[in-house]
Order: structure tokens, then C-alpha cells, then sequence
């Protein structure tokens, strides 16, 4: 069961990601083996690198590429690094995009806390890293690490409504999260509402006010 969960997990990631990669597994494995990873109620998050195109105009194809492999090493990086309470699945890289499965919000702001700051160290050639994230939630159907889900392409459908630098969520996902944050009533702020394949009305999106590194920390550990 273990091979297969490397041989699937790992044909999604990026050749150049590996090692990266296959540290992110074990936790996967030891996770699987605690019957812990299963099909169910998963927030779906996807993190794109804002400006890809035109970065690649101003400086070129392999610039632009190094950068995208930056980015997505990152993603990698940050959930070896850090401490999550519940399951955290890297699923695929789509490009400049990386999609990520979790079951405890808190979770994520630990993840992209400090996915933040691999993406924020200095370079002396390289323009700034902001990243964009979309969260959304709703059930996972996992064939392997291969989501199967109606929420993963209504997902990928909020990508144009979130401004670069923001970390967004749908009503119904922000209807979860927020009772596991102590300031979740002045943490979040509307930000508009948008059509979402599967839902008769708009969905409302609710945004974090601050997306500082060390605020998403503060954010996810404080208690009532």
C-alpha cells in the first residue's frame, strides 16, 4: 500500500520537486496507515503565483520558469516544516497553481504562513513572489491522491474574483472555518459574491483582513 501511495502521490510532482516531495509523503503514509486519509469533507485550496504571464514578457521563459519552480518547492517545503494538526494532502501543480486538500482550517494558515516565507526570502534579480489563494470546501472523492470532486472545479472557478495577495473564501467554507478562530468575527471581510457552477444562487467570498506571515500565525493559534 505504501509503493502505491509513492508512485501515485509522487506522478504529480514536479521532477525537480522530488525530494521535497517524497518528505511530504511520509506524513501521507504514516497518516494512511492511521486510517486517518479517506474520502470525505475536505477544504480545497488553491494557490496560484499571480502575474506568471506577464513576469515571463518582462524577463523571459526561463526566468519565469526557475520562479515557478521556487513557488512550487515552497508548497512542498512549508508543509514538511510545519506542525498541522489534521490531514494536509499536496494533490497536483497545475502549471503556476498548486492544489491542496485540509481538513483543519487552522491548518492552513499555519501552511501558508510559512509558505509565505520561502516565497518572500530576498533575491537580488527576482521580483516579488505574491501569491494568490482560493479556499473553498465540499466533499473529496480520493482515487490514490486524485481528488474526484464537484468542489475542486468550483474552486479553480474563484481564481478571477480573488485579488493577488489574498487569501479568500467561499461562504460555505468560511461558514466552517470561522468557529475554529478565535477572532474569526474581525478576521474576515466580505469581498463580494460570485457564481459557482451547482449553487441556484451567488456564492458569497469572505477574505482575511491581514495575510502577514506572522499574523496568519497569530491568527491560527490564538485562543478564546
Amino acid at each position: 500500500m505504501a509503493s502505491d501511495v509513492y508512485r501515485e502521490f509522487l506522478k504529480y510532482a514536479p521532477a525537480y520537486a522530488q525530494q521535497e516531495a517524497q518528505q511530504a509523503i511520509e506524513k501521507i503514509v504514516d497518516l494512511q496507515k492511521q486510517g486517518v486519509i479517506r474520502s470525505g469533507l475536505y477544504y480545497v485550496v488553491l494557490v496560484d503565483l499571480v502575474g506568471s504571464t506577464k513576469f515571463a514578457a518582462t524577463h523571459g521563459n526561463d526566468p519565469a520558469a526557475d520562479r515557478i519552480k521556487t513557488f512550487i518547492t515552497a508548497s512542498f517545503n512549508a508543509l514538511n516544516e510545519i506542525n498541522i494538526r489534521n490531514t494536509g494532502l499536496f494533490v497536483k501543480e497545475i502549471g503556476d497553481a498548486v492544489l491542496f486538500v485540509f481538513q483543519h482550517f487552522p491548518d492552513i494558515l499555519r501552511w501558508r504562513a510559512q509558505f509565505a516565507r520561502w516565497v518572500g526570502r530576498p533575491s537580488l534579480d527576482a521580483e516579488p513572489i505574491v501569491l494568490r489563494t482560493c479556499v473553498h470546501i465540499g466533499e473529496v472523492y480520493l482515487e490514490g491522491v486524485n481528488p474526484l470532486s464537484l468542489a475542486v472545479s468550483q474552486t479553480f472557478k474563484m481564481e478571477k474574483a480573488v485579488p493577488g495577495g489574498a487569501i479568500a473564501l467561499t461562504q460555505p467554507a468560511y461558514s466552517v472555518a470561522w468557529p475554529t478562530l478565535a477572532r474569526a468575527y474581525h478576521a474576515f471581510a466580505h469581498l463580494g459574491n460570485i457564481e459557482l457552477d451547482g449553487f441556484l444562487d451567488c456564492v458569497g467570498l469572505y477574505t482575511l483582513q491581514e495575510v502577514l506571515p506572522d499574523e496568519l500565525d497569530r491568527i491560527a493559534s490564538e485562543t478564546l
